[in-house]
């Protein structure tokens, strides 16, 4: 056997593994002959982006406020993908017109959404409130309990 057909051999030989390699690669992944597990299903999202969830609690925010809504913004420094609970925590702040008075009332929103289905697993709303706060009870002692 002289060099010249060596190397064919190693050559041949080689393409013949690279070939076979693609080809289990494929298989396993159910791309060779769409027999994966998505072969005949129709599914939805396998995974959802963060931009997906972000439009779905705005579209959610937008159906509980309604016309009332001023401004809402998302607040993309705390908004984020949380891996241990596979969601993501979406923060968003809304502005409503103040029902006698003139301004706006401003209210947070948690929304969170599930990262496979990109469903809304947590939904909840409060209004920033200022309230007085007095230090001095009814029965006549300080904020302690101790007589005055």
């Amino acid at each position: 056997m002289n060099a010249r057909s060596q190397n064919i051999i190693v050559v041949a030989t080689a393409l013949a593994i690279i070939l076979l390699s693609i080809m289990v690669t494929l298989y396993v992944s159910g791309r060779l002959f769409d027999t994966g597990p998505m072969a005949g299903e129709k599914q939805g999202y396998q995974n959802i982006t963060f931009t997906d969830a972000v439009l779905t609690c705005q579209k959610s925010t937008r159906n509980t406020f309604g016309k009332r809504i001023r401004t809402l913004v998302v607040d993309d420094h705390s908004s984020r993908y949380d891996p241990k609970e596979f969601l993501y925590k979406i923060f968003i702040k809304v502005e409503t017109p103040k029902p006698k008075e003139e301004g706006l009332m401003l209210h947070y929103v948690n929304c969170f959404v599930k990262s496979s289905n990109g469903r809304i697993n947590k939904y909840e709303t409060w209004e920033d409130k200022e309230e007085e706060v007095s230090p001095v009870t009814e029965n006549d002692t300080n904020m302690f309990g101790w007589p005055k």
